[in-house]
């Protein structure tokens, strides 16, 4: 009489799990993608108030359910602060060097100092693995988000020196230069915060939404490049420029520095 009645139970329990399955495949593409929103969310995140805003937002825009997944990471204010960086044209790129032609510079001019810039950012790498060994990750990325932005400045400062003005020219080259160590640093220092804190089945997801945001920055730069096809007007991709970088510098400061001074723990 004490021997439970395993077939019972057995049955049973075959039944709740069929029920539970039909019930499952009731479940619409705007449930799943707020019960995949809400999974990932950790308590301190469901505090936070951005997290809240976003929600809100989310619960009256139809987004898909990978952009859900991204802005419920606690790491999202750093990826988006990266992304913003590829609003940045000053890199030696096209645009660039048509503008340096255009002032009258050398090919091989152009050349050599796409080649400092390069070996700068190289530079970059030894800074981080020597950063990260003595401040955290986070610091590592504000102290080079800042160092990027300082160094934009300067650029921003050439657009008030006259263009016939060799100094310009200079402080233009100076700037973007040395603004490539901040940007390698603090590349390496996001995409290694988003690989400790993304949980790990969901990372591909993350990391696709993230490629989408870069990709759509870089098309942005295209688009005013079609607008803005005067050498002349090559001062507005410097205000951008400098404009992103102050405003990844804002999105990291207080959604990822100022996070973790005020919890005094890792944002994770």
């Amino acid at each position: 009489r004490l021997v439970p009645d395993l077939s019972n139970k057995k049955l049973k329990a075959s039944e709740n799990a069929s029920n539970n399955t039909n019930s499952d495949e009731l479940l619409d593409d705007s449930s799943l993608s707020r019960l995949s929103f809400s999974f990932y969310e950790t308590d301190a995140t469901r505090k936070s108030k951005v997290a809240v805003v976003f929600r809100q937002c989310f619960d009256v825009i139809p987004v898909p359910c990978e952009w859900r997944l991204y802005f419920s990471q606690r790491v999202a204010p750093a990826g988006f602060a990266l992304a913003l960086l590829y609003l940045n044209t000053l890199s030696f790129g096209a645009m660039m060097t048509s503008y340096l032609v255009w002032r009258n510079m050398r090919l091989d001019a152009v050349g050599f100092w796409r080649g400092i810039s390069s070996v700068v950012g190289l530079l970059g790498t030894l800074a981080y693995h020597k950063s990260v060994s003595v401040i955290s990750l986070e610091s590592t990325g504000q102290w080079s988000i800042m160092a990027q932005f300082t160094c934009l400045l300067l650029c921003y400062a050439s657009l008030w020196v006259p263009n016939n003005n060799k100094t310009s020219l200079a402080m233009l080259i100076c700037g973007t230069c040395c603004s490539r160590v901040g940007l390698w640093v603090f590349d390496l220092s996001v995409t290694q915060l988003m690989q400790q804190y993304v949980p790990e089945d969901v990372r591909g997801s993350i990391g696709g939404v993230q490629d989408s945001l870069q990709a759509f920055f870089t098309l942005l730069t295209f688009a005013m490049g079609i607008v803005v096809s005067n050498p002349r007007d090559f001062h507005y991709f410097i205000e951008v420029g400098c404009s992103s970088v102050g405003l990844a510098a804002v999105c990291f400061t207080i959604g990822v520095y100022m996070r973790q001074i005020n919890s005094k723990n890792p944002i994770g």
